[in-house]
């Protein structure tokens, strides 16, 4: 028995103010020319995550249709919100530098130094680490970035956080000790100096993971920070992409895809999932009075875009994994692109800063030295983004443009004396997973209570091991190797590992598994908050 719940919102100017039910009044598509011997996969999403899904499910011949989402606003960079937040790709994306070679484009810079401000200025310059001597972690990080004024003493007040390092190894276990705690608190427990904390990892952690560290859990701060930072001297390495992620990547790879039949509907919305009572799987995708037949499907989008979807679906509002996805939240991102009327020096192409506002990180780039189609321009172009940015967004583009003029002037000589001659301001409310304290608990697994419903994205439960991009992308491969375990067809999906550990990290691992094995026997042992 086919069972139809579907609940069609009317919206008006954004809000929701109704509900009425049109189950006759669905158009049913078959995702195009129908082989009735391929099955059906409709892939929800089309950023890293839907994309690595798409990219391996059309390429073992199945019929893979991706649908992308649209936007009220009509912004094209709606559609794509992997172009927001993070640009950088850092070394450890095994993951994607083999998907770049396997699409045999150039999509990206050499590899780049940055810097770091203050409102006092340059606080941090980081080298390229893998040009440098190689020393055993945490050392290479911690001798070989050059901090200009912080003192000696407080880097090495780092050095008791790697007992908390040394006991993350992103079990779940692991997960549900540290996520209720603040990344604050965590650096405070282990001896970190005010100074280095607010100078240096504050900020790294206002735009790792978009947020202040009293807002930031403890067990993402210390995942995050290990696999770009701290796993190897030269994990902290990365390139940019030499023009928008869309067309420098997405773009050719979509166009690979659709070589091999992939499908790619743009402004489709999801709104709602039929599934068939009998087997309790999902049978049709729902967009608005449309609607797309599927055997599997996989659904890569951002949390906010999944909540709407939850909040106006009778199907997946009855199942608890999907309502403690209600408990996420997302993080708003602010873009601003200036062209100047005229040429000024900024010391390197990328840049992080701390300063703008208590609760905003921000980062600054220069892209004439990053995009290819501003290398020969005369005059700088550059763009600023600010993360956490929810008091920001309603400002006015003048004021905005102003307050950010006046911050980079504080930063780059002459630029006070330069006038802005064109402007490109993006509001992204809500594009960016927040990993606050107690998030962990609601996050899901790549797996769902719908046998032949898949999930991906950042903010996916994985055992991995890797971040932002990169884990976007292999749970897009891990939601593909499991449509292939469901359907009985095709071959999985090789998805490289995080590299191995250093010999000293395996032992020090070793040796604190043993003690909290013995530790754990003892009386008493699970009386005390951990």
């Amino acid at each position: 028995m086919l069972s139809c719940w579907r609940v069609t919102p009317s919206l008006f100017n954004g809000y929701r103010s109704g509900f009425c039910c049109r189950a006759n009044e669905v158009q049913t598509h078959v995702n195009g020319v129908q082989n009735k011997n391929k099955k059906r996969v409709v892939v929800v999403g089309s950023g890293w995550a839907g994309l690595g899904a798409a990219h391996h499910l059309c390429k073992q011949g199945f019929e893979v249709t991706v649908l992308e989402g649209g936007s009220d606003s009509g912004s094209r960079n709606l559609l794509i919100p992997d172009d927001v937040g993070i640009h950088g790709f850092w070394y450890p994306y095994r993951n994607i530098f083999s998907l770049v070679d396997e699409l045999d484009i150039e999509p990206f810079t050499n590899w780049t130094s940055s810097a770091h401000y203050s409102e006092e200025g340059l606080e941090v310059e980081f080298p390229i680490f893998q040009d440098l001597t190689q020393l055993p972690t945490p050392l290479g990080t911690l001798f070989n970035t050059k901090f200009v004024r912080l003192p000696l003493l407080d880097r090495l007040s780092s050095l008791p956080l790697m007992a908390a390092v040394i006991d993350f190894d992103n079990t779940d276990t692991a997960w549900r000790k540290y996520d209720s705690m603040t990344a604050r608190e965590l650096f405070r427990q282990f001896g970190c100096s005010q100074r280095l904390y607010r100078d240096v990892f504050d900020p790294l952690l206002q735009v790792g993971l978009f947020a202040p560290g009293e807002q930031c859990s403890a067990a993402a701060t210390l995942g995050m920070l290990y696999y770009i930072i701290l796993a190897h001297q030269k994990d902290f390495d990365f390139v940019w992409c030499r023009g928008t992620v869309r067309d420098k990547i997405f773009e050719p790879w979509m166009d690979y895809m659709r070589t091999n039949g992939c499908k790619f509907l743009e402004g489709k919305r999801v709104t709602d999932f039929f599934f068939d009572e009998e087997t309790g799987c999902i049978s049709e995708v729902i967009c608005g009075r449309e609607k797309y037949k599927a055997d599997a499907v996989v659904s890569a989008v951002r949390i906010s875009t999944l909540q709407d979807i939850i909040e106006n679906s009778a199907a997946l509002s009855t199942r608890e994994e999907f309502l403690k996805v209600l408990n996420l939240a997302g993080i708003d991102v602010l873009t601003v692109k200036l062209r100047l009327d005229r040429k000024v020096n900024i010391p390197k192409p990328v840049n992080t800063c701390s300063g703008f506002e208590d609760s905003c990180g921000w980062t600054f780039f220069d892209l004439n030295a990053i995009h290819d189609e501003h290398k020969d321009d005369p005059v700088t172009v550059l763009q600023a983004d600010f993360h956490h940015a929810n008091e920001l967004l309603l400002l006015k583009d003048e004021l905005i443009v102003a307050k950010v003029m006046n911050q980079l002037s504080k930063f780059i000589d002459n630029l006070e004396d330069a006038s802005v001659v064109d402007q490109e301001i993006e509001r992204f409310p809500k594009s960016l997973t927040h990993f606050f304290p107690g998030s962990y608990k609601h996050m899901m697994r790549g797996s769902t209570s719908f046998p032949n419903l898949f999930m991906a994205g950042d903010w996916i439960k994985t055992r991995h091991g890797s971040w932002l991009q990169e884990k976007s992308y292999v749970t897009g491969l891990e939601a593909a190797n499991s449509v292939v375990n469901f359907l009985e067809e095709g071959g999985f999906a090789k998805i490289i590992p995080v590299e191995e550990e250093e010999p000293h990290i395996q032992a020090l691992r070793s040796l604190n598994r043993s003690f909290n094995q013995v530790k754990d026997q003892l009386p008493w042992s699970d009386y005390f908050l951990p």
